[in-house]
């Protein structure tokens, strides 16, 4: 296809998957409420004794803003999901250096490996659904949705403005 072709050749980085955006705009809206409920639920929230649900919370959380003050761009992942594979290619497509931190296979119960870690995502973001990208330890959110989201920040070029200062940042 030409397009393909053009971006390959000519552009800075790839766009994803158009079916996958698409698939992105039905199916996201349709299961925010269900990752969100669910969890908070796969980290233990309940159990009788929630002391101990809060203190792996509360670990998971200071894990999370280690990670994101130490690297200009972090991205939470699951091993088996295409939009954190188009996200993470994105990213390498673009030249942009990030560290990866995956929770697991996917967010079905028994396939995710850090559930405390993907309930503390929810309550610093408000999304618990992933990819989840950080840049100088700020949420951009997702592949397609967040604020503004990889995939608008790669089209603005904000992105490459926002790796930019955080490299400043560190280095400073």
């Amino acid at each position: 296809d030409i397009v393909e072709y053009l971006y390959g050749r000519y552009a800075r980085w790839t766009p994803p998957s158009a079916v996958l955006g698409g698939l992105s705009s039905v199916v996201t809206p349709l299961l925010r409420p269900v990752y969100g409920a669910l969890a908070p639920v796969q980290a233990g929230s309940t159990r009788d004794d929630t002391s101990g649900y809060d203190a792996e919370i509360s670990l998971a959380r200071a894990e999370i803003y280690e990670e994101i003050s130490r690297r200009t761009v972090v991205v939470y992942t699951y091993d088996l999901s295409p939009f954190c594979s188009e996200a993470t290619d994105l990213l390498r497509s673009a030249g942009i250096k990030f560290r990866e931190v995956s929770l697991g296979s996917e967010w079905l119960p028994g396939l995710l490996r850090e559930p405390a870690k993907r309930a503390a995502l929810l309550e610093i973001t408000g999304q618990s659904s992933l990819p989840h990208v950080f840049v100088g330890g700020e949420s951009i959110g997702g592949l397609y949705s967040g604020s503004p989201g990889l995939l608008e920040a790669m089209e603005s070029g904000r992105l490459q403005r926002m790796v930019e200062e955080a490299r400043e940042a560190v280095r400073s």
